[in-house]
């Protein structure tokens, strides 16, 4: 077999797994797994029958750093801990960030097609509607799959941006199959009741309109008004949606009794007293921090009120930013920053060079995307969130990587 055939099999079985990737990782358990395990051993083939290094490849060299990175401040962070023997137990969700250069390793020796990827989110997010209506007919009041209506949530809102941002460049018989997966993505998000997830959405909307705006109006005014037209509909239909009020009513009156009551038992008033509590005594956190899953023992250890005794059982301070630095010091949260804002830099880079390059834009509203989620819940830890967000930011950044100057 010649060896020009073999890389178009080699590109090919890559694509067949780029498209397969958004629809398995949020539908069916282990499934995403597979996929990014066979990107990472089809990496490390080519690292050794090549003698290629992901660390010395100007287009996957950021990548490859950063995710190690915070790989090396995670085992450090459970070292810190003084408990050590946890390390084999909870550092396997973490692997996606070990075996990430070997991923994108992958991906750099194949000609990406990248209608690959966007047909299979579009399948995806058809796919999760038809999962949510079933779980409503089995009387499940916050349908989320396989996994936690939070980050169910969250996602969704991902890969709806994907397809919402390459819309525009599609052809009007695409636009059909696309304006039908993006009304399932909405429904997915809205049933999801993710109240962080519906933020992080009108965020994403806005940045998104601010960079349709600086391409200057190159586009016609028919994709413009059917844009419009689309976002006003689903805004609308989410404002009226009585789950919508319920879930934003009930804010109104956690904060309230909240403010009135310190101690106060609800979902929103645990966090408030968590975040108070972070703020508090964010000066007296050691250089490394206390340890992996650490943040709410040692905030709350003495802590005897109610909701205080609640809130020492949970692992994470429902914000990222305050787990990382409780967990693992300047250093977990320099990695954890580093991991978000500087492919979102890259990317704003690349984008100022070109305005109408949707790839840009995507890696963008993904790494915004998941800044916004972990200002109200852990980021990253969970094996979802995990994998998807070292698929997406190695593809987006390869593709950014071979389109500029690096």
């Amino acid at each position: 077999m010649s060896e020009l055939l073999i890389e178009k099999k080699y590109s090919q079985v890559v694509n067949v797994l780029i498209f397969i990737f958004p629809i398995v990782i949020n539908s069916l358990q282990v499934a995403g797994d597979i996929v990014l395990l066979t990107l990472a051993m089809m990496g490390i083939y080519v690292a050794i029958s090549q003698k290629l290094s992901p660390f010395s490849i100007k287009e996957i060299k950021v990548f490859s750093y950063i995710t190690s990175g915070y790989f090396l401040a995670v085992c450090l962070s459970v070292l810190f801990s003084g408990k050590a023997e946890e390390l084999a137990h909870y550092i396997p969700r973490d692997f996606y960030f070990l075996f990430a250069p070997f991923i994108a390793l992958a991906m750099y020796k194949a000609k990406i097609n990248i209608n690959y990827l966007i047909v299979g989110v579009k399948v995806s997010l058809l796919l999760l509607g038809g999962i949510v209506i079933n779980d409503f007919l089995l009387g499940i009041s916050r349908p989320s799959g396989v996994m936690n209506a939070a980050i169910f949530g969250n996602l969704s809102v991902s890969l709806f941006f994907i397809v919402f941002i390459f819309f525009q460049h599609e052809s009007p018989k695409h636009k059909i199959f696309s304006l039908l997966s993006l009304l399932s993505g909405f429904f997915i998000i809205i049933a999801s009741g993710t109240r962080g997830a519906w933020l992080s959405f009108l965020l994403l909307l806005s940045v998104y309109f601010y960079f349709y705006y600086k391409q200057k109006n190159k586009l016609t005014l028919r994709p413009l008004i059917v844009i419009v037209l689309f976002v006003t509909i689903i805004l609308s239909l989410g404002g009226m949606n009585q789950l919508v009020k319920d879930r934003v009513n009930i804010v109104h009156t956690e904060i309230s009794n909240w403010v009135l009551e310190d101690d106060a038992l609800s979902s929103v008033g645990l966090r408030l007293k968590m975040y108070s509590k972070a703020i508090e005594n964010i000066n007296d956190v050691p250089f490394f921090g206390y340890g992996l899953r650490t943040s709410n023992l040692a905030l709350f250890k003495n802590d005897t009120s109610r909701s205080g005794s609640i809130a020492r059982r949970y692992n994470h301070l429902h914000n990222a930013y305050l787990t990382n630095y409780y967990n693992g010091g300047i250093l977990l949260l320099s990695a954890l920053l580093l991991l978000l804002f500087v492919p979102l830099r890259l990317f704003t880079k690349a984008n100022s060079q070109n305005r109408v390059n949707p790839i840009f834009i995507s890696g963008i509203l993904l790494t915004l995307g998941y800044a916004s989620f972990g200002m109200v819940n852990i980021l990253f830890g969970d094996t979802y969130m995990n994998g998807f967000y070292v698929f997406f930011l190695s593809l987006f950044l390869l593709l950014t990587n071979k389109s500029v100057k690096v």
